[in-house]
Parts: structure tokens; sequence; C-alpha cells
């Protein structure tokens, strides 16, 4: 893969980690920030990360120049191990508020070219959400 470009060389180490059964949907690129108590989102520092979305979990890997290495992997999490607080759009971006199972708390900026990735991880989050705690049946 010498001549291969950093986003295949990514794909690749994707598929290495991928269930048998499991599909690549969609991929592409955001802003995300980790949020911090009393700290205002402003004042956070957002990064630029390659989003990988799977029919069943989110990949997030650093865009750092070079050698693709291990602690470019962000965040590997299942659907359902993620919940969606909010979601609104500033200008262009559409901004989601999402935590994680383990109490991290995460906002993601997706601009106009990627906001089709934005929506389909909303909808599998909602989906998910809807699996964990289905409706009650109605007497």
């Amino acid at each position: 893969m010498a001549g291969a470009s950093r986003n295949d060389r990514m794909l690749a180490a994707v598929h290495r980690v991928l269930d048998r059964d499991e599909e690549i949907v969609d991929q592409g690129r955001c802003w995300a920030a980790t949020r911090r108590a009393n700290v205002p989102l402003l004042f956070l520092g957002r990064h630029l990360y390659y989003v990988v979305l799977t029919d069943r979990r989110i990949l997030l890997f650093s865009r750092r120049r070079g050698t693709l290495r291990p602690d470019d992997v962000v965040l590997v999490k299942r659907y359902g191990a993620l919940t969606l607080d909010s979601e609104r759009h500033h200008g262009p971006l559409l901004q989601q508020r999402i935590h994680t199972d383990t109490g991290t708390a995460m906002v993601i900026e997706w601009q106009p070219r990627f906001r089709r990735l934005g929506d389909l991880l909303a909808d599998e989050l909602d989906r998910s959400a809807h699996e964990a705690y289905p409706p009650r049946p109605t007497r």
C-alpha cells in the first residue's frame, strides 16, 4: 500500500477490525470536541476527524499526516452506546451533541458536504434507542 492514500489505508485498517457481516455505510470528515464541565464550546479545541459509519458503529480517526498509527483511533463505539442529546443547525453546519455510555460528552459538527453522515448517525442513534427501549404496548 505504498502509493495508497491515507483514507485508503484507514479503510483497509477498518476492514480488518469489522465483524464478518458488518458493512461500511459511509465515510467522510467532521469536526469534534470533547465537552468539559464549565468550559464553553467556543473555548474547546475542535479537531478534524476522519469518520467511518458502519451498520453497527462509528469510528473516529485523527487526521494527522504521515503513517497511520494505533493512537490515531479516537473513538470506536456501537450505536447502542451513544445517545444523541441535541441536534441543531448553526449556519451551514449541522451540530450534534452526544454522550457515550462512559459519560463522555462530545460535540460533532458536520460541514454541508458531509451533513448526510450526521443524518445517518442521528438515524442510527434513534433506531438503537428505540431497540433498547421499545414502546410500551397500549391497552
